[in-house]
Formats: structure tokens, C-alpha cells, sequence
């Protein structure tokens, strides 16, 4: 089995062992050839069960086979009792036939239970844990015991218990781990499960636990890899890539297994865009697309999500920053400052904005002119960089920084003469910087 041992796999599920409530229901009388058959039937199950109270098993189990054999709808309690005495004497035997005889006996209570009292659901799941439990380290049983577990739960949805979900998983990987089952079976048995305990979400933390173990599981066995992913929805998303209920899906397990930059997650993110539109939404796309350095991309859903009426300003000006940011890295100076101003409206401390303005206005400068008006440029991103320090203490240490780094960027004294100019005069940087300002020379 790819060099490990699967025994720990159906251990840890094994941690969800789910307890056999003592459910009793009385006999229909119904497979009796006479009512003299039942009274006989009657004194057995009463002369076992005063042997069971006790525990005293190997005393019980005559009286019990006797009715098993000759009683089977006699009791639901009767088969109870049975697999309680059934695990007894297995773990007490020793490894051999013996063992087995009594693993094979406890499987056919499971099924004769079936036979006349059905609830094949709820009990095939207890009779695949029980085959986990005795016989997890043969391929065949688990195989056998997984075919069981998944019945179970196709038969009982919401009423599956979440052992046997547990289990159903854990098998499942055995099975992938010896390529008896593919990853898309597993993963496909996954999603199952996972919508089954998200309806039951909040009603315990039973189901929070078993969500917690399952994904575990799932994690560590990576089963759940961007690439085991994308084999198992590629085929489904050119049908399905306008379904709503489809695309949430394939956003949640994407995330869950921190494949936030696959394409296919892209996609379905778009998609669902296009059906919910919304400033949130039109947000994260963005910050999704400048994790893959499409700032043109990033801009675009940014101009969505700045629309948004109800979103708050302090939000808006931050998203209105992140668009002048990737704005800036398109090249789209301008603009860029557009976003920057609209972001300082909103937030008049945003010392981040103002730095950043007093950036745009730099790089933008090849737009002014000639050598001289380029250089004006720094006059005006000098007054941004002291606004970003009087408005914001947090930006004061980079923006200081960026004021003596660039003073020796101003035009030099003889520039500022010859053009009929004094230091201190006002001065306006044209261009879509457009910013008065006050006339500095180098030092």
C-alpha cells in the first residue's frame, strides 16, 4: 500500500465509535407456527436476558442462540444483546479461526436483524464499523465495510450518524491509498458528507467535531490537492459554470484546500460574480487578482466595488487606495491620483494616500516638459509627503525619509532665476497633477 500500513487511517475514525442505544420492541408473534411457540419463545428470551443483565455472557448465550435460531422476530433487543456478547467473545479470542467464526456469527446477526426488522440503513452502518473494527486490516473487508457505510448513508441522510460518516471517509482513503478507489470516488464521497453535516450545522458539536476530523483527514492524505481538484471538477464546469449552488461549491472546497489562485476557482468566482454582483464580492475578486499580478483586472472589479452605496467610508477609502496602488502599477498615473484624492476625501488621516500621491505626482512627471517642470514635480510630492506626516504619525518615518531623499531632485538655484522666480513664490505643476505649490531650490 504505497509503504504505510492503513491501520492508523480506520483508527482515527474509529475515535467516533458511536454507542448502540438499548432499544427494545416486542415480538410480532407473527413467524410463530403456535401459540405454544410462543411461550417457549418467551421463556428463553427471559432465561438469557437474566443472564445478560449480569453480564454473565457465556451463560446467556445458549438460551440466547436458541431464540436467535428459533425466535428471530421474537425481539429488536434480542440482537442487541447479541452483538454486545458477540464483541465480548471476540476480543477475548485469540487471533486463529476461532476469532473469525465468531466475526463471521456477529456479521449475520447484523443481517438476519435486517431480515425481520429492517432498518437496513441504520444497521449497515453499525455492521461496517464492526467489520472496521475486527477485520480493518484486510483490504477486502474494509472494501466490503465501505460498501456497507456508504448505503448506510444513502439511506439514512440526515440521519446518518457521524461515525459511520467518519468511517466512510477513512475507508475511502484506505481504498485511494491501495488504488482500489480513485480520488474523484473519495472526493465525490467527501461532498456528500460534507452537505449532509452542513444541514446539520449547529445542532451539536458532534457534527462540528466530525467536520473537523473528516477535513483533517482529508488534508493530511492530501486527497483534497489543487490537482486532485481540478480533475474532479474540470469535466462538470463548462455545464454547471452558470450554477449557483455549483460555483459556491467549488469556492468553498478550493479554499478549504488553499487552491485560492487555480484557475477553475477563478473562474467560478467570476461566474458567481455575474449571478450575485455585489461591492464585497467585486473586492475580493480584486484582491484575488492581484495575487496573480493582473493588476488590470484587479482595477476593474476595484471601480466595481468603489460603487457601492451602502459600504462604509473608511472602506471605501481603503479600496479607493488599493485602486490608485494598482492603477499606479498599469501605469495609469493619472487615474491613480484620481483614486488617491477620492481616498484622502473619505479619510482625511489616510497618511498612506497622501504618500502615495506625492509618488504618483513623481512618476508622473515625464508628462510636465521640459527637464525644469519635470523636476517641479517634487515640489508638489515634498507637500504630500508633509501632509502624510502632520496627518498620520504611523507614515511619518517613510515620508521624512522621501523628503530628504528627493530635495536633491528640486531645480537648482540658476534654473529658478533665469525663469524669473524666487524661492517661496507660489508656483502651479501642471499637468493632471495640477497642484499649487511653493518654489524650492537643491541645496
Amino acid at each position: 500500500m504505497k509503504g504505510k500500513t492503513f491501520k492508523p487511517i480506520i483508527l482515527t475514525a474509529l475515535l467516533f465509535l458511536f454507542v448502540i442505544p438499548a432499544v427494545s420492541q416486542n415480538g410480532n408473534g407473527s413467524k410463530y407456527a403456535s401459540s405454544e411457540d410462543s411461550i417457549q419463545c418467551g421463556k428463553y428470551l427471559s432465561a438469557y436476558r437474566s443472564f445478560f443483565m449480569l453480564k454473565l455472557y457465556e451463560d446467556a448465550y445458549n438460551t440466547w442462540w436458541y431464540t436467535f435460531n428459533n425466535c428471530p422476530a421474537s425481539s429488536k433487543r434480542m440482537y442487541v444483546d447479541g452483538v454486545t456478547m458477540y464483541r465480548s467473545f471476540i476480543e477475548a479470542a485469540p487471533e486463529g479461526p476461532v476469532r473469525e467464526g465468531l466475526i463471521d456469527t456477529l456479521t449475520f446477526i447484523y443481517d438476519q436483524r435486517i431480515e425481520y426488522f429492517g432498518e437496513e440503513g441504520n444497521v449497515l452502518g453499525r455492521k461496517g464499523k464492526d467489520l472496521l473494527t475486527y477485520r480493518g486490516e484486510d483490504i477486502d473487508e474494509v472494501h466490503k465495510a465501505y460498501e456497507m457505510l456508504k448505503k448506510s448513508i444513502e439511506i439514512q441522510g440526515q440521519k446518518s450518524r457521524e461515525g459511520v460518516m467518519v468511517l466512510l471517509i477513512s475507508s475511502g482513503i484506505v481504498l485511494n491509498n491501495e488504488d482500489k478507489i480513485d480520488d474523484n470516488q473519495v472526493i465525490e464521497d467527501y461532498f456528500s458528507v460534507i452537505a449532509l453535516l452542513d444541514q446539520l450545522e449547529g445542532k451539536s458539536v458532534r457534527w462540528e467535531r466530525a467536520r473537523a476530523t473528516i477535513d483533517g483527514m482529508m488534508l493530511k492524505e492530501n486527497i483534497l490537492s489543487c490537482e486532485a481538484l481540478n480533475g474532479y471538477f474540470e469535466p462538470q464546469f463548462d455545464q454547471s459554470k452558470n450554477d449557483k449552488i455549483f460555483l459556491e461549491k467549488v469556492i468553498t472546497f478550493y479554499t478549504t484546500a488553499g487552491c485560492g489562485r487555480s484557475d477553475i476557482y477563478v473562474a467560478a468566482s467570476e461566474n458567481l460574480y455575474r449571478i450575485e454582483p455585489g461591492p464585497e464580492s467585486a473586492h475580493n475578486l480584486a484582491i484575488l487578482f492581484i495575487t496573480r499580478n493582473d493588476f488590470e483586472k484587479a482595477a476593474d472589479y476595484l471601480k466595481e466595488a468603489v460603487q457601492g452605496e451602502d459600504t462604509n467610508s473608511e472602506t471605501r477609502a481603503e479600496w479607493y487606495y488599493e485602486l490608485a496602488v494598482v492603477s499606479n502599477a498599469n501605469g495609469d498615473y493619472c487615474e491613480a491620483m484620481e483614486y488617491a484624492r477620492e481616498a484622502i476625501q473619505l479619510k482625511s488621516d489616510y497618511g498612506k494616500a497622501y504618500v502615495l500621491l506625492g509618488d504618483l505626482y513623481i512618476a508622473s512627471r515625464d508628462n510636465l516638459g521640459d527637464d525644469f517642470h519635470k523636476r517641479t514635480a517634487f515640489w508638489a510630492a515634498a507637500d504630500m509627503y508633509k501632509k502624510a506626516t502632520s496627518a498620520d504619525p504611523s507614515v511619518a518615518e517613510e515620508s521624512n525619509k522621501k523628503l530628504t531623499d528627493y530635495a536633491g531632485q528640486y531645480p537648482n538655484s540658476e534654473d529658478i532665476f533665469f525663469r524669473d522666480m524666487k524661492e517661496g513664490d507660489s508656483y502651479l505643476v501642471e499637468g493632471c497633477i495640477n497642484a499649487s505649490t511653493t518654489v524650492r531650490s537643491r541645496k
